[in-house]
């Protein structure tokens, strides 16, 4: 009995302990998108994203980021694997570029080394603010995206950061209904997937707030 009321009590000042040393600290955030779209053939586009997290550091090297960002993506020069053009605003051939804008809500999970050198990875769930399609494209677009992002950082004392990302999209921004019918890559198989691709470059903030 007094063995099990020991254990209970190291417990309870483990947690205790481990508590105390929680902080919740804000942040803002911003930078550079490179993005493109899989199943075309296209560039990266430059865009950029901004928006702000919340930085729970629960333990010494583990810290949980939930984010919320604006994230400007698409890809420029788009076309078709025989090398024709892709119009988003068809049929008038006003732009050869696809444009795509999320409210994006990450959970990162941040790990921090020696030196102030971080790693980064988590999901995210996208919502289509905006785009540049017309009808009858505008018709076959979802507004939902899901994916993961995974990354590398460096974090200054005075709460300066700076990242380079990747964010990879699992869901066909056409819910792979549009191109069903075709076989642009001409494989054989209506398989073409749709898919956001973007590289980022940023720097962050955190602000340090004192508890009393």
């Amino acid at each position: 009995m007094r063995k099990k009321i020991a254990a209970a009590l190291v417990c309870f000042f483990g947690l205790t302990q481990m508590n105390a040393q929680v902080t919740v600290k804000p942040g803002i955030k911003g930078g550079v998108n490179f993005s493109k779209l899989t199943g075309f053939e296209s560039d990266f586009s430059t865009n950029f994203y901004v928006g702000a997290f919340a930085a729970i550091k629960l333990a010494k090297i583990y810290t949980l980021q939930p984010e919320l960002l604006y994230s400007a993506q698409g890809a420029d020069n788009v076309r078709y694997s025989d090398g024709s053009i892709f119009d988003p605003v068809a049929p008038a051939p006003k732009s050869h570029s696809v444009s795509l804008d999320y409210l994006s809500m990450s959970v990162i999970n941040k790990f921090t080394f020696g030196g102030g050198f971080e790693a980064v990875v988590g999901p995210t769930l996208d919502f289509k603010l905006g785009d540049n399609f017309e009808w009858p494209l505008s018709d076959d677009l979802i507004g939902l995206d899901m994916g993961i992002v995974g990354g590398i950082g460096y974090s200054l004392p005075n709460g300066l950061g700076f990242e380079a990302r990747y964010k990879q999209g699992f869901v066909d921004i056409f819910g792979g209904e549009y191109f069903d019918e075709y076989d642009y890559n001409e494989n054989g198989n209506f398989d073409e997937i749709y898919l956001n691709q973007v590289f980022q470059l940023g720097v962050s903030y955190t602000f340090d707030i004192k508890q009393k």
